[in-house]
């Protein structure tokens, strides 16, 4: 167990590379299992309470696991931006806030998405806003 006495970018870079180094997530495509390595993956979503993968190339990985399971699993740099969705935030490439409280979210390959309100908080945090 590491304790740091403040939590410094540089103690989080390190954090980020340790759990980067241990982060294993299978998805299932064409009933093969594929490992999918995190710098791959745009975003995470559960649609019809099954929970599935894309990565930047658009290509969709089923996963066993629940959203809940994986925002403890993943690596810091998955933000939790809405009850049915966690994305990539080294994915983002910039962001706006609408009517109502909530960021419209722009990712890397053209996709659009939104967070909710009650999770704006810790996307402001993550950011620094």
């Amino acid at each position: 167990m590491l304790t740091v006495k403040k939590m410094t970018p540089e103690y989080s870079k390190i954090i980020d590379q340790i759990q980067n180094i241990s982060f294993k997530l299978i998805g299932l495509k064409d009933n093969q299992k594929y490992q999918l390595m995190n710098t791959q993956i745009l975003k995470i979503f559960s649609v019809d309470k099954k929970v599935c993968a894309i990565r930047e190339d658009k290509q969709v990985f089923w996963l066993s696991e629940t959203l809940k399971e994986l925002t403890v699993k993943l690596p810091n740099n998955f933000l939790r931006i809405s009850h049915s969705e966690i994305v990539n935030a080294d994915k983002i490439v910039s962001f706006e806030l609408i009517f109502g409280g909530k960021l419209k979210i722009y990712l890397r390959s053209g996709e659009v998405t939104y967070s909710s309100r009650g999770y704006l908080q810790n996307i402001k945090e993550y950011f620094g806003i």
